[in-house]
């Protein structure tokens, strides 16, 4: 049952809350990190599949893969391991919602927003691929955002294992039917090509509401995508002609004419921002070079007469063509558009129509390291051969991720932003149940990106306190008591008894014992004061304490009677000063001693006066 391990604390460290998710082959529950004092999602393999070995290797084999990866779009692995007969993989908790809820509320995206989700998703699947890691199951199911916008990719390996929705081929699983590749769907392998075409149909669904195709089976889906082309989407959204070739493209039936990277998919998305019209696709379409051409038809007569007419005309405008054709090829080029290209790039071109590379490098938030944010002059100005173009290279972004420290100490956190190019800011106390001293949250949050050198406030608990039993004890020990949890005495009341052993002991608190407060508290005291005992005569004394703590007491001896007048257990080691008020009922000589872990350290004599 998927209710089994709520309540139950797996592998000495998750303390299992309630199930959040499941699918074919795994629950998900929410679980407290009791090492990190974290929520973390708990993904358990299923009972019944907890001695299917393929399944567990399949299990196994995502936990492995979650190891190799660390990206701020993809979920982070926490944990994995069996124990118990329990196989969990833990993972980062992201609090958000799936892409494919966010679709179904919206119903439909603007194109800028959709291309913001693309561009994270293809960022997780660059890192991936770097990686050699090929998720296989793109679909929004398995795309968290956050509520502050930020994605995140999950589910590697084993997404599809289970579903109702899949499709196998000799034996194996290859993803999800509405969103996987053609050669997915023929039980081919899945290659980088597949992941981008996944991508293609989320972009698609994101910004019509509904996937290219549907169907009442399985099968029939499967069958679509080998088949059939999808409606054009600019027919069905308002979308640029740009990011209409783009989708087009990614969703290329044969896989070698699709992308063949992350990285050039996010190039063209971002060309797509700048150029809306998408000229630059169809002028990359014109590099990768024509087809031949087939054989002449035999020229009838009629043609000859025709083309003779025509060799008229050329011949009058021969002159004016080789004179342009010689400031084409000796004088003057035309400029490229250098757009989307990196500086090897650009270099590359320029030299080809004989023009000059000037480099200009600047930040900027958008086009990454590297490559053209702009030229000058623009594209298809007319220059003299051997101009130098300004091609404006972009740094990059001056703003760095902000670390995770949530879960840290204080002093862990403070050198974790500091070592990543931030500054500590304020820091708040909060009241929490996690252990004092820890971070708790953070702004801006893990993830984040931030300019060089902005503040990171960060929330620390400052735990709780559980007040302690005072009655009993006499008032010098309860007070250091009080100092020592962590609470602030109040005022002190003195009542009359008329037992002398209640004699400056504790008789009430205005806290009852065992009351969960915050840190600095007042707690009050009323002491017992009996009255035949007026004689009085305050000393002072000093206890080296070990490492292991010990128990002081100090006794007033009246001839053979032997009365205790403080008691305390102190467990901070080194120089401990106490000062004692001792009592009696008679003036005179007298003694008083002082005794650590029973044994007889101090004897010293006084006169009561």
């Amino acid at each position: 049952m998927e209710s089994r391990l709520i309540g139950k604390v797996v592998s000495r460290r998750f303390r299992v809350e309630e199930v959040i998710g499941s699918g074919g082959m795994a629950v998900v529950y929410r679980a407290f990190d009791l090492k990190t004092h974290q929520t973390v999602a708990l993904k358990v393999l299923r009972e019944e599949y907890e001695h299917d070995e393929e399944y567990r290797e399949r299990f196994q084999r995502e936990a492995e893969v979650g190891r190799r990866l660390n990206h701020p779009n993809i979920v982070n692995l926490v944990d994995s391991g069996a124990v118990g007969g329990v196989r969990y993989i833990a993972l980062e908790y992201v609090d958000g919602k799936t892409l494919k809820e966010i679709i179904q509320q919206q119903g439909t995206m603007q194109q800028e927003e959709a291309v913001h989700y693309a561009l994270q998703i293809l960022a997780a699947l660059g890192h991936a691929h770097s990686r050699k890691i090929i998720h296989r199951d793109i679909k929004p199911q398995n795309l968290m955002v956050t509520r502050s916008g930020q994605l995140k990719m999950g589910d590697f390996g084993i997404a599809g294992i289970a579903d109702t929705k899949t499709l196998t081929g000799d034996g194996s699983v290859i993803g999800s039917v509405h969103y996987f590749s053609p050669e997915q769907a023929k039980g081919m392998r899945a290659t980088e090509a597949s992941d981008l075409y996944s991508v293609g149909v989320i972009l698609y669904e994101m910004l019509t509401g509904h996937v290219p195709f549907e169907g009442e089976t399985a099968v029939s889906v499967a069958m679509m995508h080998l088949m059939k082309e999808p409606t054009p989407v600019e027919e069905e959204a308002e979308v640029s002609p740009a990011l209409a070739k783009i989708i087009h493209k990614a969703l290329a039936k044969l896989p070698q004419e699709r992308y063949q990277s992350a990285d050039a998919m996010i190039r063209d998305l971002r060309r797509g921002l700048r150029h809306p019209d998408g000229a630059f696709m169809d002028s990359e379409k014109r590099r990768r070079g024509t087809q031949e051409r087939g054989d002449h038809a035999p020229v009838t007569g009629r043609q000859r007469i025709l083309i003779l007419s025509l060799a008229a005309v050329l011949a009058a405008l021969a002159c004016f063509a080789g004179y342009r054709l010689y400031r084409t090829v000796f004088v003057v080029s035309d400029v490229p558009d250098l757009a989307g290209l990196d500086a090897a790039g650009a270099e590359k071109m320029l030299s080809g129509s004989d023009l000059q590379m000037g480099v200009q490098w600047e930040y900027d938030e958008t086009v990454a390291e590297g490559f053209v944010i702009g030229q000058e002059p623009e594209a298809g100005t007319t220059v003299d051969k051997g101009s130098s173009i300004l091609v404006r290279l972009s740094m990059g972004s001056n703003m760095i991720m902000v670390p995770y420290v949530s879960g840290m100490t204080q002093q862990e956190a403070e050198t974790l932003i500091t070592e990543s190019g931030f500054t500590v800011g304020e820091i708040t106390g909060s009241v929490s149940e996690v252990i004092r001293g820890m971070v708790i949250s953070q702004e801006p949050e893990a993830g984040a990106r931030r300019r060089t050198g902005e503040a990171v406030n960060l929330t620390v608990s400052i735990g709780r306190v559980i007040v302690p039993e005072l009655t009993n004890l006499r008032e010098e020990e309860a007070l250091q008591r009080i100092e020592q949890v962590g609470l602030a005495a109040g005022e002190i009341a003195y009542r009359e008894t008329r037992s002398p052993t209640q004699d400056g002991v504790v008789l009430e608190q205005s806290l009852p014992q065992f009351m969960d407060v915050e840190p600095g508290q007042v707690i009050s005291l009323t002491v017992g004061r009996y009255r035949q005992w007026d004689k009085t005569y305050a000393i002072q004394a000093e206890v080296d304490v070990p490492e292991s703590g010990c128990t002081i007491r100090v006794t007033l001896v009246d001839g053979a009677a032997e009365t205790e007048m403080y008691s305390a257990r102190h467990e901070t080691p080194g120089a401990a000063a106490i000062s004692v008020t001792l009592r009696s009922e008679t003036s005179g000589p007298k003694k008083w001693r002082l005794y650590v872990d029973g044994n007889l350290k101090e004897e010293h004599e006084i006169t009561i006066l």
